[in-house]
């Protein structure tokens, strides 16, 4: 997926993964006996890894079940499993169940405690912990990002290993800590550890004559690029040229905002220039979820993909050295178009959102339609990570959609613009 590809569906992910989280993080403490190499004489342990949406996707057991699929999560402190019906025996009879939200838009937001969780990733194992499984999957994880997701797993592996995230081999490389020698080549930023969440204070250059320092969370489970508060500091502001409307859903509802270019911030040596930003609408739930953490906002995975990035919790420090990806040029779905994935193998894409004056609406695209093919490509080899791509992949782009309407198919056909 391209660096800031569908805002809406990334802005609706990170948004509704945080609010869950500062909602239930102090719910579950208990029974952490923390993850381990299989092999106790190994210093490290390889695990491959897919890449969604600019998500890290591993594969996991719970209590020795079947195949599973994780997000790997630094905003994240207990696992997390989104539907009850993944693991058999899950939720127990004694689990106790809990209410994370109040109402918002979705009535109660309900999970349940179990202890003595058993979780296992390729080569790491992990007994007797606590998990959160939610009553129902309010998530959604699957159907924004096209392929299976049953769960998330956090600060469990982030403090019990040294990370290394290796973005173009698709590798997860756990280090024992008291085995790993920080390397020369790697720019070494200092690292705060705040309710087990990573935070980094880089400079941010708001115009040709003002600089500020912004503390940010250095997120790995956000798709975009940044996301910043502009109601955090008041030389944060919406840049003059931006795009506003519908951001994506979070469990308090509905989120709103704007995209726009800012001019550069900077990790340690490395300068990122003309970044994609996402400046959530300064209401009560976004104000609510910022006051909890106490930053300007946070580094997604479409800026940190274009590093190896390793995290050391226990030194303070997060490692980064540029990849192929550094000098890409950060792009946006020109299209305005968010699909959702429904049915039985995720295979139908449904418009669920289309930017108001975007050039797919002007093409006569409505919300509702469903997508037949893009371009001649179909299920199975059209996913949302592609469409993804092909829409925020340069201005220009003639794109052909077969839509079905009422039980018409019907052809619309428009160029990529970029506004931004």
């Amino acid at each position: 997926m391209c660096d800031f590809t569908c805002c809406y569906r990334v802005m609706r992910l990170m948004i509704s993964i945080t609010c869950l989280l500062l909602s239930c993080d102090v719910m579950v403490c208990a029974q952490q006996q923390g993850f381990a190499l299989e092999n106790p004489k190994a210093k490290r342990v390889v695990i491959p890894f897919e890449l969604h949406s600019n998500l890290i996707v591993v594969p996991v057991r719970v209590n020795d079940g079947v195949d599973l699929k994780f997000i790997l999560d630094t905003g994240v402190r207990n696992s997390i499993l989104t539907n009850p019906m993944y693991v058999e025996g899950l939720p127990a009879a004694n689990d106790r169940l809990i209410n994370l939200m109040g109402a918002g838009n979705f009535g109660q937001i309900s999970a349940y405690v179990s202890t003595n969780i058993n979780i296992d990733l390729p080569g790491v194992t992990a007994n007797g912990n606590a998990m959160l499984i939610l009553k129902e999957d309010y998530l959604m994880l699957e159907n924004y990002l096209g392929t299976r997701v049953h769960g998330i797993l956090g600060y469990e592996i982030f403090s019990r290993f040294v990370v290394e995230i290796d973005y173009v081999s698709n590798l997860l490389i756990l280090h024992k800590p008291e085995h790993f020698r920080p390397r020369r080549s790697y720019m070494a930023i200092p690292l705060t550890i705040e309710d087990t969440k990573p935070y980094i204070t880089v400079p941010y250059k708001v115009d040709d004559t003002t600089s500020i320092n912004l503390k940010l969370m250095v997120d790995t489970g956000a798709s975009h690029s940044l996301l910043l508060n502009a109601f955090s500091h008041p030389a944060l502001q919406v840049p003059e040229k931006h795009i506003g409307g519908y951001l994506g859903r979070g469990l308090s509802g509905e989120i709103y905002g704007y995209m726009g270019r800012v001019q550069e911030i900077d990790l340690g040596k490395y300068t990122i220039k003309d970044i994609i930003a996402s400046f959530p609408e300064h209401n009560e739930a976004v104000t609510e979820a910022a006051a909890k953490v106490s930053s300007n906002g946070n580094i997604g995975g479409a800026l940190l993909k274009r590093f190896k990035v390793i995290f050391d919790y226990g030194r303070g420090m997060v490692y980064l050295k540029k990849n192929r990806s550094f000098r890409d040029h950060f792009e946006y779905n020109m299209s305005g178009i968010d699909l959702i994935a429904v049915g039985p193998l995720l295979e139908t894409y449904v418009v669920g959102k289309i930017s108001k004056n975007a050039v797919a609406e002007q093409a006569g695209i409505r919300e509702g339609d469903i997508v037949l093919s893009v371009n001649g490509m179909a299920f199975p080899e059209l996913t949302l990570s592609n469409f993804s791509g092909m829409m925020s992949s340069r201005p220009g782009k003639k794109i052909k959609i077969r839509l079905l309407r009422n039980d018409r198919i019907l052809k619309r056909v428009f160029r990529l613009e970029r506004v931004l």
